[in-house]
């Protein structure tokens, strides 16, 4: 697969054989598309997640599992299972909201209430005691990744690629959100500075 506009096949170079050109491919649980796009990544992830909180329900909803059980198993399971990867989304509004909807259906059953209550979301977290928040931790994820891979030595394939620029002019009009400005908009949040990850325990430190 190339990403981009190149659609070919690859011819190996002993002749005997040829590489086909795909849309998509997975790699290592990792959806990787032609175009670059994380949306079908980030939706199969939530889609797994949703899954999983189905196959908990039973559990999910019994008076004699504790909240501290629960959100165990939300960190456990549904979470990772979520976030696997997340350190390279761009976080766009509609993954954001579907992320906390994803979340809020877990913590709401955890509550054993209905939807049909009507109970805010606020009030259900404060019942289960919840403190960290799926957003927050990709947001620390992407922040610890981002300082890691600076850290590394000059020249190293990941790092290149976190560099790296696609040639040529882009399309008009406003121009999208990338990765790299979410990691600088999340380094405003933080009060974070460029350099600041050359000190590992510091930059892991500020970024939790």
């Amino acid at each position: 697969m190339a990403i981009g506009n190149t659609l070919r096949d690859l011819q190996l170079e002993d002749g005997k054989g040829i590489i086909s050109h795909v849309n998509e491919y997975t790699y290592v649980g990792v959806r990787i598309t032609k175009d670059g796009n994380h949306e079908p990544q980030i939706n199969d992830r939530i889609n797994r997640g949703r899954a999983a909180i189905t196959k908990l329900n039973s559990i999910l909803w019994d008076r004699d599992v504790t909240p501290k059980t629960k959100t165990h198993i939300y960190h456990t399971i549904v979470e990772s299972t979520i976030t696997y990867a997340a350190e390279t989304w761009r976080l766009k509004a509609k993954t954001v909201t579907k992320l906390n909807s994803t979340e809020m259906d877990f913590w709401r059953r955890s509550a054993r209430i209905s939807r049909k209550e009507k109970i805010r979301n606020t009030i259900i977290k404060q019942k289960m005691n919840v403190v960290r928040f799926v957003l927050y931790d990709i947001k620390t994820k992407q922040l610890q990744s981002y300082g890691h891979v600076q850290r590394l030595e000059e020249g190293s394939l990941p790092k290149e690629v976190m560099k790296w620029s696609p040639p040529g002019r882009r399309k008009r009009g406003r121009p999208k959100l990338t990765w790299a400005d979410g990691i600088r908009g999340l380094m405003g949040e933080k009060g974070l500075m460029e350099e600041d990850w050359n000190d590992r325990d510091n930059w892991r430190k500020k970024t939790i």
